[in-house]
């Protein structure tokens, strides 16, 4: 049936295909994915961390020793360069519109929106067009997929500072299988097929968190949030990557998706900063529209990049 074939000419299919399916099935009926066992732990956002960790794991086992100064300079300025546009962001939404934002998109919104990153769909991209250093960098991009970034951004003055335990425990997994993969050859070659295997499953557990009909909801707020992101966060993602870096840009691409975490961000920053907490209902499903957007359209506009600047994929082998 070719099934295989079919998946992969999508951009990132071997994630996003199996994200649409639970997508789908969490939209219309979601009791298919909570009947518990192993069902539940394999197909839903409850795996989601697990496999995540896993692909950690993998991505360090294909990182030598020689390739750190690589990986923390290419991830190190995406996850810069975001910091600095999502300060940039927050800080110019409230100095001219104040919290309450600009036509329905609050400051809460548009700072978590610029902030957010998707470590698990840039893990996917990269499996179809990056190297392996783009691979490794998912683990300095990681450090930032958490809701205390948005929270930092905006509240570090109420003394909640950086949760340095996230930085932790996203470095751990990708230490460990750097460390045991550079002690000895044969575990790294063990797990050099393994990333599209972690990535399916993980496109699984992505998709169990998304609710198709959050796309009725849109509204101009939603243009706002998609306008700064698509119009104004990716072009100066990607002119980062190729004029500092002097990359093709697919990796500062693949590093913009809005971050599945974003929508339950404004949650917990609305119990930390109570200012914000009157815009917790109207930013969730903002973010939730948003992410929907974000997971099917980056693949296709990673893909467009590539076809205009090229990839970091080694060229296929000449039968």
């Amino acid at each position: 049936m070719n099934i295989l074939d079919k998946v992969n000419k999508v951009p990132g299919g071997i994630m996003v295909v199996p994200m649409i399916v639970t997508a789908i099935i969490n939209t219309f009926i979601p009791a298919v994915l909570k009947i518990g066992g192993p069902t539940t732990a394999t197909f839903s956002g409850v795996g989601a961390m697990t496999t995540i960790g896993m692909l950690l794991f993998v991505a360090g086992s294909q990182t030598k020793y020689s390739d750190i100064g690589s990986v923390c300079a290419r991830g190190g300025l995406l996850v810069i360069v975001r910091l600095i546009v999502a300060f940039a962001g927050a800080w110019l939404t409230l100095k001219f519109f104040g919290i309450g934002g600009v036509c329905g998109a609050s400051a809460l919104a548009i700072t978590i929106a610029l902030a957010s990153c998707n470590p698990g769909v840039y893990a996917g991209l990269m499996q179809s067009y990056g190297d392996n250093v783009d691979k490794a960098a998912m683990g300095v991009i990681n450090l930032i997929a958490v809701p205390a970034t948005p929270l930092v951004i905006l509240g570090i003055a109420d003394g909640t500072g950086f949760d340095y335990m996230s930085a932790v425990s996203t470095l751990v997994p990708f230490a460990f299988g750097m460390i045991l993969a550079n002690s000895d050859e044969k575990i790294r070659k063990l797990f050099s097929t393994a990333t599209p295997v972690v990535l399916f499953f993980l496109g699984f557990c992505l998709g169990a968190g998304i609710n198709l009909r959050s796309l009725s909801q849109a509204g101009i707020a939603n243009v706002i949030l998609i306008g700064l992101i698509v119009c104004v966060f990716l072009p100066i993602m990607v002119a980062a990557d190729r004029i500092i870096l002097r990359r093709p840009g697919y990796a500062a691409a693949g590093a913009t998706c809005l971050g599945g975490l974003s929508v339950v961000a404004p949650r917990i920053i609305g119990a930390r900063l109570p200012q914000y907490q009157p815009y917790v209902e109207s930013a969730t499903a903002q973010l939730a529209v948003t992410l929907v957007f974000c997971i099917f359209a980056f693949p296709y506009i990673t893909k467009f990049i590539v076809s205009k600047f090229g990839s970091g994929a080694p060229a296929p082998e000449a039968k």
